[in-house]
């Protein structure tokens, strides 16, 4: 069997799967705006059967011998993310199908979207023989896998799944199911699909595909033990010292050569370059002794016979091992080795562990706030080692402190590209007080707590005014970033137009990513901030760590703790299916002999249900899943307050307006709904819901079956946006709302709102089950915020959604797990609307909040535009950012609303 084609191959940055013109451009554009470093390779596509052509779901794809895999969905589609350049085989796996790996070459910055099929395996004639079960057999097939010298570390879990059968040729073996070998010394689980094997005389002739899985770590202390150890394993291994050789490290890193044992050679000087990308040639003498002295003083000692042309990566890794014969303390006889090839090694020492440092801050919209007004943030991380960015924490927390050092608010949000932003809302039941926005990442907390962003946020009582002695003298200094606008007076609900300018010193345009806050100055006085993004913001002497103990690594995408608990309410070790619904995405955990388990990398916003089953829940249900609570900080740090100086009054100092807090989150006026009998004809004219008629009407019998329903979307809706390898779904008047391809639509299911993006909710519909799909651009007032930009409303023919199966199974667990919070967009009126509600008082403090706007390189300019309120006064304007060199910029600007 053979790959069938590439596609094509696009130009990309990490984590952005270039699958049409708007993405590719996109990718572009952000690579130009943040100056992203391609460094890694993207491969997706669709597997599909060769005999039906139809598309096969749950194959494992994966890299061979890697942490790389992914299991194809309904769809056939699969994607692999974050591949390091070079040469791999690519395999896809599933029973009853033999096994399709082929290699392929990976280039740094290229998505490769790829058509493969899979061949039905024919079904195996039975053979003369007799059963064998002989633990001399288990043991010498487990040191084939594994290697003699790393068997004691390893455990086959599923050695039942085995069947050996003696003849007069020997014992050939085959399994049920891929091994699942587990490694705890080093925190990695292989799964191995065996593709031959014989077993005779004193010779195992094995061949087989495998792939790693990392083990989640039940705590910091298992966590710190298995990076150690992992590092140990690496250290003096041939990929170590080929590594150390391209970089001219080797005596650095440990190593000494010989050509014999008296004569020493320069390793360097068997470098030599390649003609392929990436790669470097090496030419050894016919014999080569290595001796690496290890940190603790440990001498070991290899051999090296080359056969042939050897060729190596940056990585260390060769391109054909076969050409190079070792022996000693470098060489492993067993097919898997105890490291995954894309390890990448962890230095403990405090000078080395600097570089993890991650900085964050905070831009609010306003320095002080009252009770019943919402808090918006935008938030920039700054890296000790800047291209790093995209390889640290993607989970960021954010927390409101009262004075007693509780925590009142939190939100857990995604880091996209060193950026971040969201919002509270301050109940209207707030006690007022010194309060303290707090920010930071896991992996933060290493550093101790003065590493994590702390500001005072005082919120004052309803009826306290503002003493305007205290006012800021706003002083104008030279700035890189300048901002204009287009007149210097307007009248009240006015368009006001701004313009962002950015050069560097010497006059040339600069690209940046900015926070902008436009407030009513008589109601916000802009009284000294503590905190600027361009005194906070650039490291300083917190990066001077003397010592530390480094127990939180970065997070990669949402977590949980949890405790398995048997029938009798214990603490049980176990192992645990664990799936995600809606995604079908299947994990394993491992609890250790207090139950607890730990689970991170996920990706979902709001919260998403898991169903958890024991693999000791056979027929009937068994135990129980309990979440734990998160680990936080201690709240008992030292944060300065910003004292305001008021003066009490009797009457309220603000108006809330219905513009500044949605009408979800307070009660609402009674609603009268007069029923209306639907038109069951499907047709946008004859149709109708209870949002009036919509866009368009899909039947369910126009519904593509073999694909979800994101396909049966595709070119189906002018205006509408469906890119089904991304899961991008938006309607073309929300393009361009920000840097990304704009909010989507809301998905309902039977009139209910779904939780999640629209690409994610539509991709999990099962098609079968669907009726209709009635589509409007629209913004629809009945779901609020969630429908300003248009719905997708999905009727099922037996009111379900497909999402319940898992839920039928006795065995498992149901439990709902939050994920990332979703940023809420700012709404403001536009004036300039006939639609626009003119009858509406407008008394907004925050009168503009925009948390992305950005400059490009070639003229340095960024533009807005919003509209005035109902009251006379001043504007004032605060732009902070950061531009691509990292530098962090601010800008104050004033202008006057007056209808004289």
């Amino acid at each position: 069997m053979m790959l069938d084609s590439v596609l094509k191959t696009l130009p990309c940055g990490k984590n952005l799967v270039a699958a049409t013109r708007a993405s590719y451009t996109l990718v572009l554009f952000l690579l130009q705006v943040f100056m992203i470093t391609p460094l890694f390779a993207q491969v997706s596509g669709t597997v599909t059967d060769s005999k039906t052509k139809k598309p096969v779901a749950e194959v494992e794809v994966f890299i061979q011998g890697t942490t790389h895999s992914a299991i194809s969905n309904e769809g056939g589609l699969f994607e692999l993310q974050d591949i390091h350049p070079g040469f791999y085989d690519l395999v896809l796996c599933k029973k009853g199908y033999t096994v399709f790996k082929s290699s392929i070459r990976l280039q740094a910055g290229k998505a490769y979207a790829l058509n493969l099929s899979i061949n039905q395996a024919q079904k195996d004639k039975a053979k003369n023989g007799k059963n064998e079960n002989s633990e001399q057999v288990l043991q010498r097939l487990k040191e084939a896998i594994v290697g003699r010298e790393n068997e004691a570390s390893f455990i086959i879990l599923n050695v039942e799944a085995l069947s050996l059968t003696k003849d007069n040729n020997g014992v050939s073996v085959k399994s049920s199911e891929p091994l699942m070998i587990n490694n705890f010394s080093l925190g990695y689980q292989m799964r191995y699909f065996f593709r031959y094997c014989l077993i005779r005389d004193n010779k195992v002739e094995i061949t087989g595909c495998f792939y790693f899985i990392p083990m989640q770590a039940t705590g910091s202390d298992q966590d710190r033990e298995w990076t150690a150890d992992r590092l140990k394993a690496y250290q003096g291994s041939a990929r170590h010292f080929f590594k150390a050789m391209t970089e001219g490290k080797t005596e650095q890193e440990g190593f000494q050569c010989f050509e014999k044992i008296d004569r020493p050679i320069n390793a360097s000087a068997m470098i030599a370059p390649s003609s392929i990308s990436g790669y470097n040639k090496i030419v050894l003498p016919d014999t080569v002794l290595v001796t690496f002295r290890s940190n603790e003083g440990k001498v070991s000692s290899s051999r090296l016979l080359p056969h042939g042309l050897l060729t190596v990566n940056g990585d260390g890794i060769l391109l054909k091992s076969e050409n190079l014969e070792m022996s000693g303390s470098m060489k492993y006889s067993g097919e898997i080795g105890p490291l995954p090839m894309d390890y990448e090694p962890v230095i403990p020492k405090d000078e080395n562990f600097i570089r993890f440092y991650e900085k964050t801050y905070v831009h609010t919209d306003k320095p002080y706030y009252y009770p019943g007004e919402p808090l918006w943030f935008k938030g920039y991380v700054n890296y000790y080692v800047p291209s790093w960015r995209d390889s640290l924490s993607r989970v960021l927390y954010v927390e409101l402190i009262n004075a007693k050092k509780s925590i009142v608010l939190s939100k857990m949000l995604k880091i996209d590209s060193g950026f971040y932003y969201g919002d509270f809302i301050l109940s209207d039941s707030l006690a007022p007080g010194s309060y303290y926005l707090r920010a930071y990442t896991n992996l933060n907390r290493n550093f101790g707590n003065g590493a994590l962003f702390i500001k005072p946020i005082p919120v004052l009582n309803l009826t306290d005014k503002v003493d305007r002695v205290q006012e800021a003298k706003e002083i104008i200094t030279k700035s890189p970033l300048v901002i204009t606008s287009d007149k210097a007076t307007y009248k009240t609900r006015e368009r006001i137009r701004l313009t962002f300018q950015l050069n560097d010193p010497e006059g040339h345009p600069l690209a940046s990513n900015l926070s902008v806050s436009v407030t009513d100055a008589e109601q916000v006085v802009p009284v000294p901030e503590a905190s600027l993004i361009t005194n906070e913001f650039p490291l300083g002497d917190e990066t001077k760590v003397s010592s530390m103990d480094f127990k939180y690594g970065a997070e990669f995408g949402t977590s949980f703790l949890a405790r398995f608990l048997n029938d009798k309410g214990k603490p049980e070790k176990t192992t645990l299916n664990i799936l995600q619904m809606k995604t079908n995405n299947m994990m394993l955990a491992e609890t250790d002999e207090e139950g607890i388990f730990w689970r991170t990398g996920l990706q979902f916003y709001d919260s998403a249900s898991f169903s958890f089953k024991s693999d000791k829940a056979q027929g009937r249900p068994y135990g129980k899943v309990e979440l734990l609570p998160r680990e936080t900080p201690d709240v008992d740090f030292r944060g300065s307050r910003l004292v305001i100086d008021v003066s009490k009054t009797e009457v309220p100092q603000r108006l809330i307006s219905e513009y500044e807090v949605p009408k979800d989150t307070r009660l609402l006026e009674a609603v009268t709904i007069k029923g209306a009998k639907i038109n069951e004809k499907y047709g946008s004219e004859s149709f109708r819901s209870h949002y009036g008629t919509p866009d368009r009407v899909i039947k369910g019998e126009d519904v593509n079956m073999k694909f979800d329903l994101l396909y049966a979307l595709v070119g189906k809706v002018p205006g509408l946006t469906v890119v089904p390898s991304t899961g991008v779904v938006v309607f073309s008047r929300a393009v361009g709302s920000s840097i990304t391809l704009g909010a989507g639509p809301l998905v309902t299911v039977n009139d209910v709102p779904m939780e999640g993006d629209a690409g994610d909710v539509l991709r999990n519909i099962n098609p079968t089950t669907v009726e209709r799909i009635a589509i409007t651009k629209r913004i629809d007032v009945l779901y609020g915020s969630q429908g300003k930009n248009g719905v997708i409303a999905v009727y099922t023919k037996i009111g379900t959604t497909g999402f319940e199966d898992a839920e039928k199974e006795k065995n498992f667990q149901i439990l709902r797990i939050p994920g990332y919070s979703r940023p809420r967009s700012f709404s403001f009126p536009d004036y300039g609307d006939s639609k626009t509600d003119k009858t509406r008082p407008d008394y907004r403090a925050t009168i503009y909040w925009n948390p992305w706007v950005t400059t490009d390189d070639k003229t340095g300019t960024a533009s807005v535009s919003f509209y005035s309120a109902d009251l006379e006064g001043r504007y004032r304007v605060v732009a902070e950012g950061v531009t691509k060199n990292g530098k962090p910029v601010r800008y104050v600007y004033f202008l006057v609303v007056d209808n004289q």
